[in-house]
């Protein structure tokens, strides 16, 4: 009968039935990944493609990837989301991932900061705008800061300076309102389904 000093053997088991386990989770987070930022990119403004492009599911604390292609309404697939990445840092004891969006302007598309608006290059959105009207202006006419959405009433007599293309608030909606539990379960269940 062959002797193992020091448990080799287990261990070796152990850490290959760790792996194993890790690259099925790995595989849901990947999932789960391209089922919550299509889901953002559904719920959420459209002008450019920039916001749309710059979704990404990292280790807590890591940076997302820059923009991606612009110019389109962006979908993202598994290539987007490396398995290893996720593998890897299961595999190092990290369990902690976030959905980030690396566009100049997130905090004023996900309706949490102030901005003023302009038209990007005079081009029409990319999605179909959803309401029309004037942003809050000063006693001297000029606009002020306001949210994404924060447009006033359009009068047919005068020319709209602004277009929404998202609902007010659309991601804490999202976030807090069903779907984003939702897709998780849902790419989380493909993820498992390719494992076994």
């Amino acid at each position: 009968m062959a002797k193992f000093r020091g448990g080799g053997l287990e261990k070796g088991i152990a850490k290959d039935l760790m792996q194993g386990i890790n690259r099925a989770i790995a595989k849901g987070i990947q999932g789960a990944a391209v089922e919550i930022t299509n889901g953002l990119v559904d719920a959420g403004p459209a002008w450019s493609g920039e916001f749309s492009a710059s979704w990404d599911v990292v280790v807590e604390g890591q940076s997302g990837a820059p923009p991606r292609d612009k110019g389109r309404i962006y979908r993202y697939t598994k290539r987007n989301f490396p398995l290893s990445r996720y593998e890897k840092a299961l595999n190092s004891g990290r369990s902690s991932f976030q959905v980030v969006n690396s566009a100049p302007h997130a905090g004023i598309a996900i309706d949490q900061d102030l901005a003023i608006y302009t038209h990007p290059n005079d081009s029409d959105p990319l999605k179909d705008p959803i309401e029309f009207g004037f942003r809050p202006m000063d006693a001297d006419g000029e606009q002020e800061p306001s949210l994404r959405y924060d447009v006033s009433m359009w009068h047919s007599n005068e020319k709209p300076n602004a277009m929404i293309t998202a609902e007010p608030d659309w991601y804490y909606t999202y976030t807090e309102g069903g779907a984003l539990k939702k897709d998780l379960g849902r790419g989380v269940s493909i993820g498992f389904k390719e494992s076994f």
